[in-house]
């Protein structure tokens, strides 16, 4: 027995050496092993493009050690790292383990300034399963790097994901947001911030956990997972700087790529079929790292031909031999079965072993535990296979396992004895619990729970944890918004925040749209809106300093006495200059604001309309009221200076109520006084410490501003004042306090961004992300929510303004944070913005403008909204002159100076001509005036007819220039196309309603009395030519009335003369014959043919069975047969064929040389011979020819003789024939009675009956009878009538013959006509197939093509692949994009209206240049916001309107520059005309001239005394002016002096003003408009007009003493303007020159009483065009009348 347990332990150990090993776990299906770092043992397949000291030593430094001693070290990587020998070798080998045998810190390093580039490659010598990356970095992490993966061995690549600090600048086609599903490339810049400077990681997974995978096993996934290298690339290094100033080496030392440690995690691809790797030759088996794969079938395995070795049940064969053997005593075989049934091995085993191994099979105890088997303990006694028992086995409760059943099963704990199934379930939550092992403790039942997951069965989050199953790792932190939530927690479910007001998100991180987070410069008062103070006033804090005019009164004195020391002359003239500039600065006001204007494309350097200019030692004071929250705030104050000098600031802050609040209660309501210095080169200060501001109280900040270092204050020195600002200390806040490293870190965020020192000065840079959301957060501590925007709707572009600031969008020129009033240099607050003052830069004293009306602040003389205009009755801006309208207005327009509201019935530049509807000559002395035109009656008589009118010179009539319509002298009658009866009152010419279709210009196109339409044109007709005549189709209201088309033979006959047709007058359509149709009835309808006769076409008859259809040719009326078939109706065999088609068809077989055509006859076959061809085929020669056919000879002419002769004898023949053929057949012969001959021939019969018998009795018997004799006489007869008979026939064979000739003749006619025929239906069939045929052909083809289209158009509209229903599925798939790009869809087209609003700005701006004003043009072009029109506006008559009055651009200048010259071409031609007549009337008043001039020397010695009176006076007003000028000189004169006097002298009044002569002149003009007939007045009133020209003189004398007192006078007055001041002691001067002037008014007021008194007047006024010249000067240019 011994023997034999040896030899079957040896058997065991050489049959183990060849089975597979025992199972471990991949036995029940697939398996996949456990993951690992790829890069153990795979150093050789690792590689970098870039390593520092490959070629030799480099130096480098570390950015962290600047401040080190130690900052730059080597690198040296010519040989591989050595912890001893080679310690600064950085090769890329050296992150696959982060420290070395000594506990150091190993790394890989680049090239020194090396930015793009630089990529790290793992190349896998097969296919492995790719989970995650961790890198650690020695340096600042990239700013921008991708990693891309190959699954082709490096052929192909494609990327996982890109990082970088900037996605949307440094990847701008990658997409920024957010992963939505599994498979996304997108780029993430949470891992590539320049912080930390050392040890930042970057983490990928290619599952993310946040995504959820329906199925991981799907080949979606296991491509995702699959690769075969990745690479990682680095293409953007993070640098401080300083690299774009300075590329030096020694710069870029410090800026390169360090890794400490790459791990890539994944596993090797094994295709179900393992559940470890073996490793790689070389390395340590114990190593964690994924190093082998499976490929092929183990030992005793074989693959399955069928299947991959991808597929897990690839491998079949034998199993563990322990599980399956089976003893079979009857043969002593050992079988082993296998997985596969159709390949099994058998082993022989010999009786000896079976032995053995039933020895090995006695029985044992049984080592069951009691508690957690069934049955007490008991185990199987014995073992079979078949009843699935094994010896020694124990068999465990439901929930038990292990070989002794004394453990409980995964998920289950308490294996207890009293428990029917030994444990009971964990229940732990599948959301919460670690799934790897155990879910819960075997003893306690305590599951095993996430992080951040609590609870006995792990199914219930932390607090300020939420989302139990969305994250593998456990619970999502609830990381709400410190400031913008009330606290860290959150709702379980969804992780929703309990946000403040206004603020929404799941963190409470978001603004609700229409409402803002405020800055940290929020709270801020422009110092515009403060109260300034000057100097000397007590509410100002510390001291005033002294005024420094003293010393430079001195200084000057000094500057005098140096100058005489050096024997330099100074003027008393400068010394005067200086001290009026001490003066004039005195009364400069202390503080003034100041208002900036904002260009584009120039910086904004303060908030507000501007700055408050404060004077040396001024001061502001600030209300404040509107503190949010209490706690404390620094106060800032941003200025402007203007000179290079430093300024400081004396500030007090004064609460007027008692703090209340627990923050600031412990602080006094005193006065806090602050002390800063304010440099010139800053543009703002901050106070040296906080302080404590509340809610509810009110607080004065009273800021006192002066010179630094200095002790008098200077009258020249000011500084711009921009704001005082207050600034919460965030430190206070919740979330900034404390040593939690939260805010610990929120600290250090407001540092290194920066976020403080953005809102010091202005403009504000651009903030970084993370401050905007730390300034969110603690605005909504601060206000507990966030500001509603309030944008003003006026002034604003929506509702909703920046995230951060509240800022509106404004329209154009609007400021402010609301949007609610107008910038600076602009006015007029409004739905579409506010206006550009534009004030004229000669005729205003500044840019600004009143901000509600932009009235600007005008010069004088100047007037209008914008100062450019002259004051009313003068033009021509800035020269201005007076208005030249004849008298008939006062006003004109005052660029052009063209006359406004012309009165009288003129018109004209300068109301120089009569009105439409007037006629005569308007200009001033002329003598005439405008009268109403007689056409035939005057304008408002209800008869006038006439637009204008004119004199004829030559006829000396009045023509008429009439109204549309009207025609004649006086249009007393209706012009051509126009009718009406304008002789009873009431009437008027209206256009005849003829459609348009009638010559307007032709007379007698319509009646004139009645209107109707007598010659239509266009080929119209009706009454109103409103149809188309006869023949003729369309609209003819459009003139589109075309001849109808309608084909002649076609068309009914009734509606056709002289081959035209009639068709309908408004669809074109014809009048068809039977069967025929078509819009031009040219065809016939379908199954019809034979068009063209008289009755339409007929039906095509085509055979039902033979026929391919019922239709035919509409010409041939062939129809369409089958194969087999033809004729016309496809009742005959085919072409080329005869007999019956139902019976049987044969071929022709027609010879082609001697038939006319191949087809025979369709009935008996017989081809139609050619001459001298014959037979049924035409294979033979005819008679009369001779040869072999088809060689055939026509017979010698003699043989036609001898056939003639031939012939009339067959035709006697065929007679006789014919004769005994109807005698045979009728049994009578011609001429003899049937009953006798019968009767004879009985006796003839009868005798030879007897002389056949030899009867001769009777024979002789009958032969003696008398009826012999009678029959002999009758034969004798008959033989006669038989005779001549035979005469007859004789007869009628010669008449045969001669009828046979004439037979031939006429068949050979026939033959010919035949042939005849034969050839014109030959050329008719091959018109037929030529022609008609072809244009059959045709016309089956476009048939043919048109169904195509049709079916095709048809296949387009209707189908599942038709474009339609293509065009409905793209629609809803844009639809679905639409939905999903919504919101970007929204951002993008807010940016486009956003261009398209500049776009407007600047086309508005364009329209104003062009046209003067911006254009809105409406839906229906009108601009009614701009009457000055631009782009895309139009009239009520549909002209484009740019330009016009009142506009300044370049059209309407170039309008008016012609318009001008027009208007000067007119006057000059006027003039030259005027100029004539004047030249004679002056011939003759030069006679009457001689005879006043004796009169006028008296007046003229009485004006010298006057005017010599007037020189006197005006010489005293000179020296009087001096002595006001001396005065102003002088040292001792004061302000208050000076404006007293200047009050005074501007009190004068002159005797007699400009409006009292211009009124005096009117009246003159008036006198001289209503003269009439002058000639005749000094024709008859001769006495008269020597009074009137005595008068005249003097009227003129007085005028020109008038003029000459107003040219002075207004001389002073503008010397007077001029002045500053005055002096009182002038007073009784200027009263003595009042009397003067108030005498020489009453001697003007005498000579205009005379002057009125008289009926007819003739006048000469003369005008100066300036009032500075002296009256002499313009005495030649009076014009007399």
């Amino acid at each position: 027995m011994a023997a034999y347990l040896g030899i079957f332990i040896l058997a065991l150990s050489v049959v183990g050496q060849q089975l597979p090993s025992s199972p471990h776990g991949c036995m029940e299906g697939s398996c996949y092993p456990a993951t690992g770092n790829l890069l153990i043992g795979r150093a050789i397949n690792l590689s970098a493009t870039s390593t520092c000291g490959l070629h030799g030593p480099e130096h480098y430094c570390i950015v962290s050690h600047l401040q080190e001693l130690d900052k730059c070290f080597a690198c040296n990587s010519q040989r591989p790292y050595d912890p001893y020998y080679h310690k600064n070798s950085h090769r890329v080998e050296n992150v696959i383990q982060l420290k070395d045998s000594n506990e150091d810190l190993t790394w890989w390093q680049s090239v020194n300034g090396v930015c793009e580039g630089v990529s790290i490659r793992l190349n896998l010598e097969a296919e492995f399963h790719f989970t995650h990356l961790i890198m650690k970095f020695k340096t600042f992490r990239p700013a921008a790097m991708l990693i891309e993966r190959s699954a082709d061995f490096g052929r192909s690549w494609r990327p996982y994901r890109y990082f970088a600090y900037n996605c949307t600048k440094t990847f701008p086609r990658v997409p920024g947001h957010a992963l939505h599903y599994i498979n996304d490339v997108i780029c993430e810049e949470r891992y590539s911030d320049i912080e930390p400077s050392t040890e930042g990681e970057v983490i990928y997974k290619v599952l993310d956990p946040a995504i959820h995978v329906k199925d991981p096993y799907s080949l979606e996934i296991q491509e995702l997972l699959r690769i075969t290298n990745l690479r990682i690339n680095f293409t953007k290094l993070h640098t401080l700087g300083d690299n774009l100033l300075d590329r030096r080496s020694d710069v870029l030392q410090k800026y390169y790529y360090s890794l400490y440690e790459l791990v890539v995690r994944g596993s090797c691809f094994c295709y179900g079929h393992a559940s470890e790797c073996a490793p790689v030759p070389g390395v340590d088996a114990r190593d964690s790292g994924m190093v082998g794969r499976t490929e092929m079938c183990k030992p005793f395995y074989y693959k399955d031909p069928s299947r991959d070795i991808r597929d897990p049940a690839a491998c079949t064969g034998e199993q563990t031999w322990s599980r399956i053997l089976q003893f079979n005593m009857g043969d002593s075989l050992l079988t082993h079965r296998g997985l596969s049934a159709h390949h099994s091995h058998c082993v022989t085993v010999s009786l000896s072993l079976y032995i053995v191994l039933f020895t090995l099979s006695l029985s044992a105890a049984c080592d069951c535990d009691p508690v957690g088997s069934m049955e007490g303990g008991v185990c199987d006694s014995h073992t079979d296979l078949d009843m699935g028992m094994i010896a020694g086995q124990c068999r465990c409760k439901l929930n038990v396992k292990a070989t002794r059943c004394d453990y409980c099963k995964e998920g289950y704990y308490g294996l207890a004895h009293n428990d029917p199934h030994g444990c009971q379930p964990c229940n732990c939550d599948p959301r919460g619990t670690i799934m790897l092992g155990a879910p819960c403790d075997q003893i306690s039942g305590d599951c095993s729970c996430k992080r951040y997951v609590t609870g006995r069965y792990c199914n219930q989050c932390l607090p300020e944890y939420w989302g139990l199953g969305n994250d593998l790792a456990g619970c999502r932190a609830c990381d709400c918004d410190f400031g913008g939530a009330y606290s860290n927690r959150c709702m379980v479910e969804n992780g929703q925040c309990d946000c403040r007001r206004h603020l929404i998100g799941r963190q409470c991180s978001d603004v609700q749209p229409g409402y803002f987070c405020a800055p940290l410069d929020y709270y801020k008062y422009e110092a515009e809106d403060a109260v300034g103070h000057s100097p000397s006033d007590h509410n100002l804090p510390g001291k005033a300093r002294p005024q420094a005019e003293v010393d430079c009164v001195e200084h000057l004195n000094n500057q005098l006495r140096r100058h005489r020391r050096h024997r330099r002359i100074a003027t008393t003239q400068q010394q005067r200059a200086a001290l009026r500039r001490i003066r004039q600065l005195q009364q400069t006001p202390d503080v003034r604001s100041v208002h900036r204007e904002r260009s584009q494309g120039h910086m904004v350097t303060w908030t507000g309309l501007g700055f408050a200019r404060v004077k040396d030692g001024a001061g502001l004071v600030f209300t404040i009221d509107n503190i949010p929250h209490a706690m404390e705030y620094d106060i800032m104050i941003r200025y402007e200076p203007e000179s290079t000098e430093d300024w400081e600031a004396i500030v007090s802050v004064t609460s007027l109520l008692l703090p209340t609040s627990s923050r600031c209660g412990n602080l006094l309501p005193t006065e806090q006084l602050y002390t800063v210095t304010l440099p010139h080169n800053r543009r703002y200060v901050q106070m040296p410490r906080p302080f404590c501001f509340e809610p509810s109280n009110r607080y004065v900040v009273a800021i006192r501003f002066q010179r630094h270092g200095v002790s008098q204050r200077h009258l020249t020195a000011f500084i711009l004042v921009d704001s005082l600002v207050l600034i919460p200390k965030y430190t206070e806040l919740l979330g900034f306090q404390g040593n939690d490293p939260a805010a610990e870190e929120r600290r250090d965020e407001m540092v290194r961004y920066m976020c403080l020192d953005s809102f010091m000065a202005m403009p504000m840079p651009m903030l970084a992300e993370m401050c905007t959301k730390l300034i969110c957060s603690i605005s909504a501590i601060l206000h507990d929510g966030a500001l509603q925007c309030q944008c003003d709707p006026q002034g604003s572009l929506s509702a909703e303004c920046d995230r951060v600031g509240g800022q509106c969008r404004c329209k154009p020129n609007v400021i402010g944070q609301r949007c609610d009033q107008c910038a600076p240099g602009t006015y007029g607050f409004g739905p579409y913005g506010c206006t550009a003052c534009d004030c004229h830069s000669q005729g205003s004293l500044g840019h600004q403008c009143d901000p509600v009306t932009g009235q600007c602040p005008c010069r004088q003389g100047a007037s209008g909204r914008q100062c450019s205009d002259c004051q009313p009755g003068q033009w021509g801006f800035p020269s201005c002159r007076p208005c030249q309208c004849n008298g008939h207005t006062d006003d004109c327009n005052p660029q052009t100076g063209e006359c406004q509201t012309c009165r009288d019935y003129t018109d004209g530049q300068y109301c120089e001509r009569c009105v439409n509807g007037f006629f005569g000559n308007p200009v001033l002395g002329s003598g005439d005036h405008c009268r109403p035109c007689p056409c035939p009656g005057i304008p408002g008589s209800g008869h006038s007819n006439g637009d204008s009118c004119h004199t004829d010179i030559s006829s000396n009539q009045i023509l008429c220039n009439c109204k549309q319509g009207y025609t004649g002298p006086r249009c007393e009658r209706c012009a051509p196309g126009y009718y009406g009866n304008i002789e009873h009152p009431g009437g008027q010419c209206l256009p005849c309603q003829c459609s348009g279709n009638i010559d307007t210009q032709d007379p007698e196109s319509c009646d004139p009395r009645t209107g109707q339409c007598l010659r239509c044109l266009y080929n119209t007709d009706g009454a109103s030519c409103s149809d188309c005549k006869p023949g003729y189709y369309g609209n003819a209201l459009a003139q589109d009335c075309r001849r109808c088309t309608c084909v002649t033979a076609g068309t009914q006959q009734s509606y056709c003369t002289d081959g035209h047709c009639h068709c309908d007058r408004q669809t074109g359509a014809c009048p068809c014959r039977d069967n025929v149709v078509g819009h031009n009835c040219d065809q016939c309808a379908p199954d019809y043919w034979n068009y063209g006769t008289d009755r339409g076409c007929e039906r095509c008859g085509c055979h039902p069975l033979h026929a391919m259809g019922s239709h035919c040719n509409m010409f041939s009326g062939q129809c369409h047969c089958q194969q087999g078939f033809g004729g016309r109706q496809c009742t005959e065999c085919e072409q080329f064929h005869w007999g019956d088609p139902r019976v049987q068809c044969e071929e022709c077989n027609c010879h082609p040389l001697g038939s006319e055509m191949a087809q025979c006859d369709r009935v008996t076959g017989v081809c139609e011979c050619r001459e001298g061809a014959v037979g049924r085929r035409c294979d033979e020669c005819a008679r009369g020819f001779t040869g072999v056919f088809p060689k055939c000879v026509r017979c010698h002419p003699c043989f036609e003789l001898w056939d003639d002769a031939v012939c009339m004898i067959r035709r006697d023949l065929d007679h006789i024939l014919y004769d005994i053929q109807r005698i045979l057949e009728s049994g009578e012969t011609p001429g003899v009675g049937d009953k006798r001959i019968l009767e004879l021939e009985n006796k003839l019969a009868q005798v030879q009956d007897l002389i056949r018998d030899g009867d001769w009795d009777r024979l002789h018997h009958q032969m003696s009878n008398t009826t012999m004799w009678h029959s002999r006489a009758e034969i004798a007869l008959t033989d006669g009538r038989l005779m001549g008979v035979a005469r007859e026939l004789n007869g009628t064979a010669v008449q045969d013959e001669v009828l046979r000739r004439n037979l031939t003749q006429m068949e050979r006619e026939l033959r010919d006509l035949n042939t005849t025929l034969m050839h014109h239906r030959q050329k008719q069939e091959n018109n037929l197939s030529s022609g008609f045929q072809g244009n059959f052909d045709n016309v089956k083809k476009y048939y043919s093509e048109s169904q195509k289209a049709q079916q095709k158009c048809n296949a387009s509209v209707s189908g599942p692949f038709s474009p339609v229903e293509e065009s409905k599925a793209t629609r809803a798939h844009t639809e679905d994009l639409l939905n999903k790009r919504q919101d970007k869809f929204l951002r993008t087209v807010a940016a486009q209206k956003k261009s398209l609003s500049e776009l407007q700005n600047k086309a508005q701006d364009v329209d104003k240049k062009v046209c003067g004003g911006h254009a809105n043009a409406s839906s229906n072009g009108t601009c009614h916001d701009s009457p000055c029109g631009g782009a895309g506006c139009r009239d009520n008559d549909g002209r484009r309107v740019c330009g016009g009055d009142g506009c300044d651009g370049t059209v309407s200048a170039s309008l008016k520059g012609l318009k001008h010259a027009n208007d000067v071409t007119d006057n000059l031609t006027a003039a030259s005309e005027d100029l004539q007549g004047m030249a004679k009337k002056l011939q003759d008043i030069a006679m009457l001239t001689q005879d006043v001039k004796n009169q006028a020397m008296d007046t003229l010695d009485k004006a010298q005394k006057k005017k010599d009176l007037f020189e006197n006076s005006n010489k005293k007003l000179k020296e009087f002016i001096q002595k006001i000028k001396d005065f102003l000189t002088e040292e001792g004169a004061d302000p208050e002096s000076i404006e007293k006097v200047a009050q005074q002298v501007l009190a004068i009044s002159l005797p007699v003003n400009r409006t009292t002569l211009d009124s005096m002149v009117q009246q003159i003009k008036d006198n001289i408009n209503n003269l009439t007939d002058v000639e005749g007045v000094f024709n008859h009133t001769s006495q008269q007009l020597h009074q009137a020209k005595e008068l005249l003189k003097r009227a003129k004398d007085v005028e020109e003493n008038l003029l000459d007192l107003e040219v002075k006078q207004m001389d002073a007055m503008m010397r007077l303007a001029n002045l500053s001041m005055g002096v009182e002691a002038l007073k009784t001067k200027t009263d003595q020159n009042r009397e003067m002037a108030k005498d020489a008014k009453n001697q003007a007021e005498n000579a205009t009483d005379a002057a009125s008194g008289l009926e007819q007047v003739c006048v000469c006024v003369c005008v100066c065009a300036s009032v500075t010249v002296y009256l002499p000067a313009c005495w030649h240019k009076c014009v007399f009348g």
